[in-house]
């Protein structure tokens, strides 16, 4: 049996024509304060239910008992290994809360900072936080894709593609993020704002600071939490091989068919938050525009 690795990935899709998509994005974004909140702003929600629906996929797969079995256990109780699958997915949604924090509220840190950055007031700022029905739909979308049907193995293992696709793109974005505003745009623009006129925040008795919902995610230099979270979709897949009856490559279709799914989601959101960037920017009062 060959292993399911992050290689057979790259063998099918064209990451750096995807990164692209994403990179121009971010680059664009940040030509303004006005532009980089609403970025974040349409970014952030799509991330709060693709971080929230995992713990659903995990779930449909605990329950759907004897679904996964170890085909050297002769007893059906003794063989079921659904939990073991679960819990590999599960690490994800559990880091959603842990170390004191949950991700919602660094991201919402973060989404605060950017409106200060950008002078927002109170009522602009809820103005930004209309959902868009085309971003409706694409949310809409993640939850039907990412939470599978119980007991049904071709819904759950397509499920599991989705979500390793939803941690491997993750973990790119959030480098890109880093590594564009602040790195390419280090001592300017929201890096410099972030330097000198920002300090860390007081949450549940630790501090952080507003980028830190960046970087705990990923990083321009190092890894993330979206990376570990991957190597743990990684052994759930080739347990999948380990304990599902049908031929090695009908599970991998599935699992094809589930990254490729959420690719397609992620290249329409970044697609369309780059024309609502566009378009404000082509609109946006000189004032709004960053300091060279």
């Amino acid at each position: 049996m060959k292993l399911f690795s992050e290689t057979l990935l790259e063998e099918r899709f064209d990451f750096s024509d995807l990164e692209q998509t994403v990179a121009s994005t971010i680059r664009l974004a940040a030509q303004s304060p006005l532009s980089l909140y609403l970025f974040f702003q349409q970014y952030i929600y799509f991330n709060s239910y693709a971080s929230s629906v995992i713990s659903r996929l995990a779930s449909s797969i605990a329950m759907s008992r004897y679904l996964f079995a170890d085909p050297d256990k002769l007893v059906i109780e003794e063989a079921d290994r659904g939990f073991e699958i679960s819990a590999e997915i599960m690490v994800a949604a559990a880091d959603e809360g842990a170390y004191g924090v949950t991700h919602r509220a660094l991201a919402q840190l973060l989404l605060k900072t950017v409106g200060d950055y950008a002078e927002l007031s109170t009522d602009k700022r809820n103005q930004f936080s209309r959902v868009p029905t085309w971003l409706n739909e694409i949310v809409g979308a993640v939850m039907a894709g990412y939470q599978g049907t119980p007991d049904d193995a071709a819904s759950l293992i397509q499920a599991i593609g989705f979500h390793a696709a939803s941690e491997m793109l993750g973990d790119r974005e959030y480098a890109l993020l880093d590594m564009i505003v602040c790195h390419e745009n280090r001592g300017v623009g929201f890096e410099r704002y972030l330097k000198e006129q920002t300090s860390p925040v007081t949450i549940r008795e630790h501090r952080y600071s507003p980028w830190c919902y960046v970087l705990i995610h990923g990083k321009h230099e190092g890894v993330g939490a979206e990376a570990r979270h991957f190597v743990h979709v990684l052994d759930a897949i080739n347990m999948l091989l380990l304990y599902r009856p049908e031929p090695e490559q009908q599970i991998l279709e599935w699992v094809f068919q589930g990254f490729e799914a959420f690719v397609e989601l992620q290249q329409r959101l970044f697609t369309e938050i780059s024309r609502e960037c566009l378009e404000l920017l082509q609109t946006s009062e000189t004032t709004h525009l960053l300091p060279v």
